[in-house]
């Protein structure tokens, strides 16, 4: 987990040179938030504290990537201790999460206070320099789409997350947009935020299928979802509810997909 910890550290000092001190606020207090929380929780249940891999850490950080730096910061605070205590712990803890714990905070998150969730302006590939540095970026992690796609060439590389996945989804949205007329909203989808999206959450090994073609059939499905999405202008939010929802496709797919013994039925 602290390699892919390692691999958000430069889009997430690129949000606080972006958005100043309330960036810097959001990260440190929710990546807090998911600790404390998750000692507390462990501690209670007398169960052994496992802060040391990262996980919470991890949690934390992501949920506060996609976040709007307008936001209260008492909403990721509470975020951070719902997708801890929630999707994390109710379902067994690291390994054997059906959801993906950041998603769900922010799913939470958005549907309690979607007014404080909005954000000020959707980020859209104008310029070369909008890899770089996105002026017009509505959340933290879509400062630099170029940092984001850094960091997840390194956790590709190392395998930290499903390459089957991420490159077959990101691939396969890329090349039919175009094809179902889609090619205007091809800036839109060129930000941090889908690149997060699709390979540091969408890849995720636990909440994504185990099996070779399952991986590939998820990601497909994936595209699908946000195909339909795009149709309805919903951008980033209805990229995060599509691996949401692809999570819960998960376990199916991997029932109809892991291969038979020879001989057997």
């Amino acid at each position: 987990m602290w390699g892919t910890v390692a691999a958000l550290i430069p889009i997430t000092v690129a949000a606080i040179y972006l958005f100043g001190l309330p960036a810097l606020t959001i990260v440190l207090a929710t990546v807090t938030t998911a600790v404390v929380t998750e000692i507390v929780i462990y501690k209670a249940a007398s169960q052994p504290i496992t802060i040391s891999d990262g996980n919470a850490v991890l949690i934390g950080l992501l949920l506060a990537l996609i976040m709007p730096p307008s936001v209260p910061i008492w909403v990721p605070i509470i975020g951070a201790a719902f997708a801890i205590a929630i999707p994390k712990y109710i379902f067994g803890g690291t390994g054997t999460l059906v959801f993906h714990p950041a998603l769900i905070g922010f799913a939470f998150l958005l549907a309690a206070w979607p007014t404080l969730m909005g954000t000020g302006s959707t980020p859209n590939l104008g310029s070369f320099s909008d890899l770089l540095i996105e002026t017009g970026a509505g959340r933290l992690v879509e400062a630099s789409p170029a940092l984001v796609l850094l960091g997840g060439a390194f956790v590709l590389y190392k395998r930290y997350v499903d390459r089957r996945v991420a490159l077959s989804a990101t691939i396969l949205l890329l090349l039919l947009m175009p094809i179902v007329g889609m090619g205007s909203q091809l800036p839109y989808v060129l930000t941090g935020g889908y690149f997060l999206g699709l390979i540091f959450l969408a890849a995720d090994p636990v909440t994504s299928p185990v099996t070779k073609k399952g991986r590939l059939i998820y990601g497909t499905m994936l595209v699908l979802l946000i195909l339909i999405q795009l149709h309805f202008d919903t951008y980033f939010a209805g990229m995060c509810f599509a691996v949401l929802l692809m999570n819960v496709f998960s376990p199916f797919i991997d029932k109809n997909t892991i291969p038979k013994p020879i001989g057997g039925k």
